[in-house]
Protein backbone atom coordinates (compact mmCIF):
# COMPACT_ATOMS: atom_id res chain seq x y z
CA UNK A 1 0.00 0.00 0.00
CA UNK A 2 1.56 3.41 -0.72
CA UNK A 3 1.74 6.05 1.42
CA UNK A 4 -0.86 8.74 1.04
CA UNK A 5 -0.85 12.27 0.33
CA UNK A 6 -2.95 13.43 2.69
CA UNK A 7 -2.29 17.11 2.83
CA UNK A 8 -2.19 17.53 -0.52
CA UNK A 9 -5.84 15.83 -0.42
CA UNK A 10 -7.31 17.46 2.38
CA UNK A 11 -6.12 20.32 0.76
CA UNK A 12 -8.52 19.72 -1.99
CA UNK A 13 -10.99 18.43 -0.01
CA UNK A 14 -11.38 21.77 1.51
CA UNK A 15 -11.58 24.19 -1.53
CA UNK A 16 -13.81 21.81 -3.18
CA UNK A 17 -17.80 21.86 -2.77
CA UNK A 18 -18.12 18.94 -0.15
CA UNK A 19 -18.02 15.51 -1.98
CA UNK A 20 -17.05 16.80 -5.79
CA UNK A 21 -13.27 16.36 -5.24
CA UNK A 22 -11.95 13.14 -8.33
CA UNK A 23 -8.26 12.47 -7.83
CA UNK A 24 -6.79 11.56 -10.92
CA UNK A 25 -3.46 9.41 -11.44
CA UNK A 26 -4.01 8.62 -8.13
CA UNK A 27 -1.52 5.22 -7.95
CA UNK A 28 1.23 6.96 -9.95
CA UNK A 29 4.35 6.79 -8.04
CA UNK A 30 8.30 7.31 -8.15
CA UNK A 31 10.09 5.40 -11.02
CA UNK A 32 11.81 1.90 -8.65
CA UNK A 33 9.15 2.56 -5.62
CA UNK A 34 5.15 1.00 -4.96
CA UNK A 35 4.79 2.39 -1.53
CA UNK A 36 5.65 6.42 -2.18
CA UNK A 37 3.06 8.62 -4.12
CA UNK A 38 4.19 11.57 -5.80
CA UNK A 39 4.33 14.55 -3.86
CA UNK A 40 1.41 16.65 -5.71
CA UNK A 41 -2.20 15.57 -5.98
CA UNK A 42 -4.45 16.06 -8.78
CA UNK A 43 -8.02 16.05 -9.81
CA UNK A 44 -11.27 18.06 -10.27
CA UNK A 45 -14.44 18.48 -8.82
CA UNK A 46 -17.30 21.48 -8.54
CA UNK A 47 -16.44 24.86 -6.94
CA UNK A 48 -19.50 26.88 -6.43
CA UNK A 49 -21.08 24.41 -8.77
CA UNK A 50 -18.43 24.88 -11.62
CA UNK A 51 -16.34 22.32 -12.87
CA UNK A 52 -12.69 23.41 -12.08
CA UNK A 53 -9.29 21.49 -11.67
CA UNK A 54 -6.89 21.59 -9.46
CA UNK A 55 -3.30 20.21 -8.50
CA UNK A 56 -1.76 20.50 -4.62
CA UNK A 57 1.93 20.03 -3.95
CA UNK A 58 2.97 18.43 -0.74
CA UNK A 59 6.02 18.89 0.77
CA UNK A 60 5.08 16.24 3.39
CA UNK A 61 5.63 13.77 1.02
CA UNK A 62 9.58 14.01 -0.83
CA UNK A 63 9.12 17.47 0.00
CA UNK A 64 7.02 18.41 -2.62
CA UNK A 65 9.71 18.10 -5.43
CA UNK A 66 9.10 17.66 -8.57
CA UNK A 67 10.63 14.50 -10.99
CA UNK A 68 9.34 13.26 -14.28
CA UNK A 69 6.08 11.92 -13.26
CA UNK A 70 5.39 14.61 -10.69
CA UNK A 71 5.30 17.28 -13.09
CA UNK A 72 3.28 14.70 -15.67
CA UNK A 73 0.89 13.96 -13.56
CA UNK A 74 0.44 18.15 -13.73
CA UNK A 75 0.11 17.92 -17.05
CA UNK A 76 -1.84 15.41 -17.73
CA UNK A 77 -4.60 17.48 -15.63
CA UNK A 78 -3.91 20.62 -18.12
CA UNK A 79 -4.47 18.49 -20.80
CA UNK A 80 -8.23 17.30 -19.52
CA UNK A 81 -9.21 20.97 -18.14
CA UNK A 82 -7.73 22.69 -21.47
CA UNK A 83 -10.31 20.02 -23.01
CA UNK A 84 -13.39 20.68 -21.57
CA UNK A 85 -12.15 24.08 -21.37
CA UNK A 86 -12.57 24.43 -16.89
CA UNK A 87 -10.47 26.78 -14.83
CA UNK A 88 -7.59 25.42 -12.81
CA UNK A 89 -6.19 25.65 -9.94
CA UNK A 90 -2.69 25.36 -8.04
CA UNK A 91 -1.58 25.02 -4.83
CA UNK A 92 2.02 25.36 -4.48
CA UNK A 93 3.90 23.50 -1.69
CA UNK A 94 7.19 22.51 -3.57
CA UNK A 95 11.13 22.31 -2.21
CA UNK A 96 12.47 22.08 -5.69
CA UNK A 97 13.57 19.45 -8.14
CA UNK A 98 14.40 15.74 -7.28
CA UNK A 99 18.24 16.91 -7.70
CA UNK A 100 19.13 13.04 -8.05
CA UNK A 101 17.06 13.05 -11.23
CA UNK A 102 19.43 15.53 -13.05
CA UNK A 103 18.20 16.35 -16.63
CA UNK A 104 15.02 14.26 -16.27
CA UNK A 105 14.06 16.79 -13.68
CA UNK A 106 15.17 19.96 -15.46
CA UNK A 107 13.38 18.46 -18.50
CA UNK A 108 9.68 18.13 -16.24
CA UNK A 109 10.14 21.99 -15.25
CA UNK A 110 10.65 22.98 -19.11
CA UNK A 111 7.43 20.70 -19.93
CA UNK A 112 5.73 22.42 -16.75
CA UNK A 113 6.70 26.07 -18.09
CA UNK A 114 5.62 24.79 -21.99
CA UNK A 115 1.90 23.85 -20.28
CA UNK A 116 1.07 26.46 -18.40
CA UNK A 117 2.00 29.07 -21.19
CA UNK A 118 0.28 27.23 -23.72
CA UNK A 119 -2.81 27.55 -21.44
CA UNK A 120 -2.03 31.06 -20.54
CA UNK A 121 -5.07 33.14 -22.62
CA UNK A 122 -6.91 30.09 -22.73
CA UNK A 123 -8.34 28.79 -19.29
CA UNK A 124 -8.45 31.00 -15.93
CA UNK A 125 -5.35 30.14 -13.93
CA UNK A 126 -4.86 30.95 -10.36
CA UNK A 127 -1.80 29.89 -8.32
CA UNK A 128 -2.18 29.63 -4.38
CA UNK A 129 1.64 30.08 -2.08
CA UNK A 130 0.48 27.58 -0.10
CA UNK A 131 3.81 26.59 0.81
CA UNK A 132 7.91 27.29 -0.53
CA UNK A 133 7.44 27.95 -4.06
CA UNK A 134 11.18 28.09 -5.00
CA UNK A 135 13.52 28.53 -7.93
CA UNK A 136 12.14 27.45 -11.47
CA UNK A 137 8.85 26.99 -9.75
CA UNK A 138 7.95 30.39 -8.97
CA UNK A 139 8.56 31.15 -12.54
CA UNK A 140 5.69 28.50 -13.11
CA UNK A 141 3.65 30.17 -10.65
CA UNK A 142 4.59 33.90 -12.39
CA UNK A 143 3.00 32.49 -15.63
CA UNK A 144 -0.62 32.24 -13.84
CA UNK A 145 -3.20 34.98 -14.33
CA UNK A 146 -3.75 35.45 -10.09
CA UNK A 147 -1.35 34.60 -7.28
CA UNK A 148 -2.57 34.32 -3.87
CA UNK A 149 0.10 34.40 -1.37
CA UNK A 150 -0.48 33.18 1.99
CA UNK A 151 1.08 34.56 5.10
CA UNK A 152 3.40 32.84 6.98
CA UNK A 153 3.32 29.83 5.32
CA UNK A 154 3.88 30.93 1.80
CA UNK A 155 7.29 31.51 0.69
CA UNK A 156 8.02 33.34 -3.40
CA UNK A 157 11.34 33.18 -4.46
CA UNK A 158 13.87 32.46 -7.13
CA UNK A 159 16.99 33.02 -5.57
CA UNK A 160 17.52 31.54 -1.69
CA UNK A 161 16.99 33.79 0.76
CA UNK A 162 20.31 32.85 2.49
CA UNK A 163 21.72 34.83 -0.91
CA UNK A 164 19.30 37.84 -1.34
CA UNK A 165 18.18 37.98 2.30
CA UNK A 166 15.76 36.15 4.67
CA UNK A 167 12.53 38.78 3.80
CA UNK A 168 12.70 37.69 0.15
CA UNK A 169 10.90 35.29 0.69
CA UNK A 170 8.05 36.07 2.58
CA UNK A 171 4.37 36.07 1.16
CA UNK A 172 3.94 40.08 1.94
CA UNK A 173 7.76 41.17 -0.24
CA UNK A 174 5.91 38.97 -3.16
CA UNK A 175 2.75 41.48 -2.69
CA UNK A 176 4.89 44.44 -2.40
CA UNK A 177 6.78 43.64 -5.40
CA UNK A 178 3.85 42.96 -7.90
CA UNK A 179 4.30 38.86 -7.55
CA UNK A 180 1.31 38.11 -5.55
CA UNK A 181 -2.18 39.75 -6.66
CA UNK A 182 -3.87 38.85 -3.54
CA UNK A 183 -2.47 38.65 0.28
CA UNK A 184 -4.26 35.83 2.46
CA UNK A 185 -4.36 35.09 6.18
CA UNK A 186 -4.06 31.50 6.10
CA UNK A 187 -5.71 28.98 3.26
CA UNK A 188 -8.73 29.29 3.98
CA UNK A 189 -8.60 33.00 2.93
CA UNK A 190 -7.34 31.80 -0.06
CA UNK A 191 -9.74 29.93 -1.06
CA UNK A 192 -12.10 32.54 -0.54
CA UNK A 193 -10.00 34.68 -3.01
CA UNK A 194 -9.58 31.99 -5.42
CA UNK A 195 -13.83 31.73 -5.18
CA UNK A 196 -14.17 35.01 -5.94
CA UNK A 197 -11.48 35.68 -8.34
CA UNK A 198 -13.47 32.80 -10.24
CA UNK A 199 -16.93 34.36 -10.07
CA UNK A 200 -15.73 37.20 -12.56
CA UNK A 201 -13.95 34.91 -14.80
CA UNK A 202 -15.24 32.77 -17.63
CA UNK A 203 -14.43 29.14 -17.63
CA UNK A 204 -12.42 29.63 -20.96
CA UNK A 205 -11.84 32.28 -23.50
CA UNK A 206 -14.21 31.69 -25.97
CA UNK A 207 -17.03 31.48 -23.73
CA UNK A 208 -18.97 34.32 -22.36
CA UNK A 209 -18.25 36.51 -19.41
CA UNK A 210 -20.21 35.21 -16.38
CA UNK A 211 -23.57 37.45 -15.47
CA UNK A 212 -23.65 38.45 -11.82
CA UNK A 213 -26.22 38.82 -9.71
CA UNK A 214 -26.65 42.35 -8.32
CA UNK A 215 -29.43 44.84 -6.65
CA UNK A 216 -27.89 47.63 -6.95
CA UNK A 217 -29.49 49.98 -9.67
CA UNK A 218 -27.57 50.24 -12.68
CA UNK A 219 -29.42 54.10 -13.19
CA UNK A 220 -28.26 55.13 -9.84
CA UNK A 221 -27.45 58.96 -8.94
CA UNK A 222 -23.74 59.03 -7.40
CA UNK A 223 -22.91 61.44 -5.06
CA UNK A 224 -19.37 63.30 -6.71
CA UNK A 225 -18.53 66.88 -7.72
CA UNK A 226 -17.23 68.52 -11.07
CA UNK A 227 -14.10 66.64 -10.82
CA UNK A 228 -13.20 63.68 -8.07
CA UNK A 229 -10.02 61.17 -7.36
CA UNK A 230 -10.48 58.37 -9.87
CA UNK A 231 -10.68 55.45 -6.62
CA UNK A 232 -13.37 58.13 -5.05
CA UNK A 233 -15.48 57.30 -8.48
CA UNK A 234 -14.73 53.90 -8.61
CA UNK A 235 -15.81 53.58 -4.85
CA UNK A 236 -19.36 55.20 -6.15
CA UNK A 237 -19.83 53.77 -9.75
CA UNK A 238 -19.40 50.06 -9.38
CA UNK A 239 -21.82 47.81 -7.74
CA UNK A 240 -22.02 47.87 -4.44
CA UNK A 241 -19.39 45.81 -2.73
CA UNK A 242 -18.60 43.99 -5.67
CA UNK A 243 -15.11 45.35 -6.47
CA UNK A 244 -12.14 43.28 -5.21
CA UNK A 245 -9.31 44.83 -5.46
CA UNK A 246 -6.10 42.79 -6.84
CA UNK A 247 -1.89 43.84 -7.05
CA UNK A 248 -2.35 46.20 -4.04
CA UNK A 249 0.67 46.06 -2.78
CA UNK A 250 2.06 47.21 -5.59
CA UNK A 251 1.84 50.44 -8.42
CA UNK A 252 0.05 52.56 -6.12
CA UNK A 253 -0.99 54.79 -8.11
CA UNK A 254 -3.29 52.49 -10.16
CA UNK A 255 -6.13 50.85 -8.21
CA UNK A 256 -6.88 47.91 -10.08
CA UNK A 257 -9.35 45.01 -9.44
CA UNK A 258 -13.23 43.36 -10.89
CA UNK A 259 -15.65 44.34 -9.82
CA UNK A 260 -19.33 44.34 -11.39
CA UNK A 261 -21.32 47.61 -13.15
CA UNK A 262 -24.61 46.78 -13.84
CA UNK A 263 -23.93 43.46 -13.14
CA UNK A 264 -20.82 43.28 -16.08
CA UNK A 265 -18.15 41.60 -14.89
CA UNK A 266 -15.14 44.15 -15.70
CA UNK A 267 -11.71 45.07 -15.22
CA UNK A 268 -11.62 48.14 -13.24
CA UNK A 269 -8.50 50.83 -12.99
CA UNK A 270 -8.46 53.58 -11.62
CA UNK A 271 -5.58 56.20 -11.99
CA UNK A 272 -4.65 58.61 -9.45
CA UNK A 273 -1.47 60.83 -9.63
CA UNK A 274 2.06 60.25 -11.78
CA UNK A 275 1.92 57.13 -12.84
CA UNK A 276 5.57 54.97 -11.96
CA UNK A 277 7.10 51.93 -13.64
CA UNK A 278 5.05 49.73 -11.25
CA UNK A 279 1.75 51.53 -11.91
CA UNK A 280 2.50 50.97 -15.95
CA UNK A 281 3.30 47.26 -15.49
CA UNK A 282 0.37 46.68 -13.51
CA UNK A 283 -1.49 48.56 -15.75
CA UNK A 284 -0.51 46.00 -18.56
CA UNK A 285 -0.68 42.94 -17.05
CA UNK A 286 -4.29 43.59 -16.05
CA UNK A 287 -5.09 44.67 -19.49
CA UNK A 288 -3.86 41.64 -20.81
CA UNK A 289 -5.69 39.15 -18.61
CA UNK A 290 -8.70 41.30 -19.26
CA UNK A 291 -8.21 41.00 -23.17
CA UNK A 292 -7.60 37.49 -22.75
CA UNK A 293 -10.97 36.50 -21.01
CA UNK A 294 -13.25 39.18 -23.06
CA UNK A 295 -13.84 41.26 -19.56
CA UNK A 296 -14.62 44.79 -20.70
CA UNK A 297 -11.87 47.60 -18.99
CA UNK A 298 -13.16 51.07 -17.06
CA UNK A 299 -10.71 53.20 -16.78
CA UNK A 300 -11.20 56.04 -14.29
CA UNK A 301 -8.36 58.69 -14.93
CA UNK A 302 -6.96 61.63 -12.44
CA UNK A 303 -3.73 61.23 -13.84
CA UNK A 304 -0.82 64.10 -14.18
CA UNK A 305 1.23 62.27 -16.41
CA UNK A 306 4.47 60.40 -15.42
CA UNK A 307 6.27 60.35 -12.44
CA UNK A 308 10.22 61.59 -12.74
CA UNK A 309 12.74 58.93 -11.23
CA UNK A 310 16.20 58.43 -12.59
CA UNK A 311 16.21 54.70 -11.38
CA UNK A 312 13.64 53.90 -13.86
CA UNK A 313 14.06 56.03 -16.40
CA UNK A 314 15.81 53.08 -18.54
CA UNK A 315 13.37 50.36 -18.45
CA UNK A 316 10.05 53.33 -18.34
CA UNK A 317 10.19 53.87 -22.20
CA UNK A 318 9.78 50.08 -22.74
CA UNK A 319 7.27 49.57 -20.55
CA UNK A 320 5.25 51.96 -21.63
CA UNK A 321 5.25 50.81 -25.24
CA UNK A 322 4.54 47.56 -24.11
CA UNK A 323 1.19 48.93 -22.26
CA UNK A 324 0.82 51.37 -25.43
CA UNK A 325 1.40 47.62 -27.49
CA UNK A 326 -1.83 45.64 -25.26
CA UNK A 327 -3.78 48.97 -25.48
CA UNK A 328 -3.53 48.84 -29.26
CA UNK A 329 -4.39 45.33 -29.78
CA UNK A 330 -6.81 44.78 -27.27
CA UNK A 331 -10.42 43.54 -28.77
CA UNK A 332 -12.30 43.74 -25.33
CA UNK A 333 -14.92 46.38 -24.84
CA UNK A 334 -13.01 49.78 -23.30
CA UNK A 335 -14.96 52.70 -21.73
CA UNK A 336 -12.96 55.23 -20.54
CA UNK A 337 -14.08 58.48 -17.97
CA UNK A 338 -11.97 61.38 -17.18
CA UNK A 339 -12.68 62.47 -13.56
CA UNK A 340 -9.97 64.58 -12.45
CA UNK A 341 -6.85 65.19 -14.31
CA UNK A 342 -6.08 63.63 -17.72
CA UNK A 343 -2.36 65.21 -18.40
CA UNK A 344 0.41 64.05 -21.10
CA UNK A 345 0.51 60.44 -20.78
CA UNK A 346 -2.02 60.22 -18.25
CA UNK A 347 -4.14 61.00 -20.81
CA UNK A 348 -2.66 58.95 -24.08
CA UNK A 349 -2.02 55.91 -21.20
CA UNK A 350 -5.32 56.25 -19.56
CA UNK A 351 -7.02 54.44 -22.43
CA UNK A 352 -7.60 57.25 -24.94
CA UNK A 353 -9.54 57.12 -28.26
CA UNK A 354 -6.47 56.68 -30.32
CA UNK A 355 -5.54 53.83 -28.30
CA UNK A 356 -8.43 51.63 -28.66
CA UNK A 357 -10.68 53.04 -26.11
CA UNK A 358 -14.72 52.63 -27.15
CA UNK A 359 -16.21 55.29 -25.30
CA UNK A 360 -15.00 58.36 -23.24
CA UNK A 361 -16.50 60.40 -21.25
CA UNK A 362 -15.49 63.67 -19.31
CA UNK A 363 -16.89 65.04 -15.58
CA UNK A 364 -17.27 68.80 -16.16
CA UNK A 365 -14.06 70.13 -13.95
CA UNK A 366 -12.28 67.67 -15.71
CA UNK A 367 -8.07 68.47 -16.98
CA UNK A 368 -7.10 67.81 -20.21
CA UNK A 369 -4.19 69.18 -22.05
CA UNK A 370 -0.96 68.18 -22.75
CA UNK A 371 0.99 69.85 -19.73
CA UNK A 372 -0.55 70.57 -16.44
CA UNK A 373 -1.21 74.29 -15.45
CA UNK A 374 1.92 75.14 -13.53
CA UNK A 375 4.20 73.19 -16.15
CA UNK A 376 2.20 75.40 -19.42
CA UNK A 377 2.45 78.68 -17.77
CA UNK A 378 6.05 77.81 -16.78
CA UNK A 379 6.81 76.86 -20.72
CA UNK A 380 4.83 78.99 -22.51
CA UNK A 381 3.22 81.91 -20.34
CA UNK A 382 6.25 83.08 -18.44
CA UNK A 383 6.73 86.25 -19.99
CA UNK A 384 3.69 87.31 -19.17
CA UNK A 385 3.67 87.54 -15.39
CA UNK A 386 3.88 91.16 -14.30
CA UNK A 387 3.57 92.39 -11.27
CA UNK A 388 -0.08 93.02 -11.88
CA UNK A 389 -0.34 89.62 -13.36
CA UNK A 390 0.63 86.62 -10.75
CA UNK A 391 1.48 83.12 -11.38
CA UNK A 392 -1.40 81.93 -9.72
CA UNK A 393 -3.74 83.85 -12.17
CA UNK A 394 -2.37 82.44 -15.20
CA UNK A 395 -3.04 78.59 -14.31
CA UNK A 396 -6.35 79.58 -13.65
CA UNK A 397 -6.85 80.51 -17.07
CA UNK A 398 -4.52 78.09 -18.26
CA UNK A 399 -7.08 75.27 -16.90
CA UNK A 400 -9.96 77.57 -17.65
CA UNK A 401 -9.25 77.89 -21.35
CA UNK A 402 -6.62 75.33 -22.55
CA UNK A 403 -7.33 72.71 -19.96
CA UNK A 404 -10.95 72.17 -20.23
CA UNK A 405 -13.29 69.44 -21.87
CA UNK A 406 -14.83 71.18 -24.15
CA UNK A 407 -11.80 71.50 -25.84
CA UNK A 408 -10.89 67.88 -25.96
CA UNK A 409 -14.68 67.17 -26.97
CA UNK A 410 -14.50 69.80 -29.91
CA UNK A 411 -12.07 67.30 -31.65
CA UNK A 412 -13.25 64.10 -30.81
CA UNK A 413 -11.06 62.82 -28.63
CA UNK A 414 -13.83 62.98 -25.70
CA UNK A 415 -17.14 61.78 -26.79
CA UNK A 416 -19.66 63.69 -23.98
CA UNK A 417 -19.10 65.87 -20.72
CA UNK A 418 -21.67 64.44 -18.05
CA UNK A 419 -22.95 65.46 -15.11
CA UNK A 420 -20.97 63.87 -12.32
CA UNK A 421 -24.33 62.00 -10.68
CA UNK A 422 -25.17 60.43 -14.16
CA UNK A 423 -21.40 58.66 -14.20
CA UNK A 424 -22.36 55.06 -13.06
CA UNK A 425 -25.81 55.31 -15.15
CA UNK A 426 -23.86 56.01 -18.71
CA UNK A 427 -20.59 53.90 -17.16
CA UNK A 428 -23.27 51.02 -17.03
CA UNK A 429 -25.21 52.01 -20.13
CA UNK A 430 -21.97 51.27 -22.19
CA UNK A 431 -20.83 48.26 -21.14
CA UNK A 432 -24.74 46.93 -21.93
CA UNK A 433 -24.30 48.64 -25.49
CA UNK A 434 -20.98 47.14 -25.75
CA UNK A 435 -21.68 43.60 -24.88
CA UNK A 436 -21.65 42.13 -28.59
CA UNK A 437 -18.45 43.88 -29.33
CA UNK A 438 -16.84 41.58 -31.55
CA UNK A 439 -19.25 39.41 -32.68
CA UNK A 440 -20.30 38.69 -36.03
CA UNK A 441 -23.54 39.87 -36.69
CA UNK A 442 -25.31 38.96 -39.90
CA UNK A 443 -28.23 41.36 -41.43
Amino acid sequence: MKEKNTVGIGRLQSFFDAGTFVELGAYICRPGTEDQAEGVICGYGSMAGRLVFAFSQDSSLMKGALDGRHADKIVRTYQKAMAVGAPIVGFFDCAGAVVFDGAAALAGYGTLLRTVAAASGQIPQIAVISGTCAGTMASVAALFDFTVAVKGSGHLYVSSPTQVGEEVGTAAYAFEHGNAAVLADGEGEAIAAVQKLLSYLPDHAAHGIPALSTADDPNRAVPLGDRSTAKEALDVTADAGSFYEVLGGYGSAVTAGLAAFGGVSALALAMDGALDLSAVKKMRRMLTTADAFGLPVVTLVNCTGLAANAAEEGELAAELAALAKVQASATTPRVTAIVGDAVGAGFIFGSCRALGADLVLSLPGAEIAALTARSGVAFLWNDRITPETSRESLEKEWRETVATPERAAATGEVDDIIAPAELRARLVAALYMLADKGREVRL
